[in-house]
């Protein structure tokens, strides 16, 4: 799968999710570990995807503290990470997306979203994402990204898939929305609380 947009151009860090619309019989849970790393006082990556159920850790690489938050929705979590610590962070059971920060670091901000499909990968620089069905047939191909200019910042087709090579290139109509600078108006000495 590709996507591009209207002129061509390889969209890279784009969520692709498809869910059969004969439904899922096999719901089995992703098991592979997702991390979150907060480095340069940034989230790392800025956008993670995820299935239903699976866990994830948040990792501070950084050399201070921070105040990690979920600001809405069922899936929320809020928790103190010092330098060098790791926080795994269990039941996010809620399909939606899932907007972050850091209540130190206002600036800090990143996006999980939470499908209810083992059908999920991002885009690489070259716009390029592959994964493995378990049988043919329609599915309902969902393009996700934050800054995405449409409604719950998707997009959704339907498509058939005959087998596990099929090739499909789907097209933005509109540019992605400029994504939040992650750097702050100015360095704090922090309260030792934190």
């Amino acid at each position: 799968m590709k996507v591009v947009d209207k002129n061509n151009t390889p969209i890279n860090d784009i969520v692709v999710y498809l869910t059969p619309k004969s439904g899922i019989k096999d719901l089995s849970i992703n098991t592979q570990q997702l991390v979150i790393d907060q480095k340069d006082k940034k989230f790392a990556p800025y956008i993670t995807v995820m299935q239903k159920g699976q866990s994830i850790v948040f990792s501070n690489k950084d050399d201070i503290t921070h105040h990690i938050y979920s600001v809405s929705g069922k899936n929320r979590f809020e928790f103190k990470l010092k330098t060098g610590l790791s926080k795994q962070v269990e039941n996010i059971n809620s399909v939606e997306e899932v907007a972050m920060g850091c209540n130190i670091h206002d600036w800090m901000s990143g996006f999980l979203l939470v499908v209810d499909t083992p059908y999920f990968a991002k885009t690489n620089t070259d716009g390029v994402l592959s994964m493995s069905l378990a049988s043919s047939g329609e599915y309902e191909v969902s393009v996700w990204h934050p800054q995405l200019d449409t409604p719950s910042h998707q997009i959704t087709e339907t498509h058939s898939f005959k087998n596990e090579k099929q090739s499909i290139t789907l097209t933005l109509a509109k540019p992605l929305l400029p994504i939040p600078k992650q750097v702050g108006q100015q360095e704090f000495d922090f309260l030792e609380e934190y």
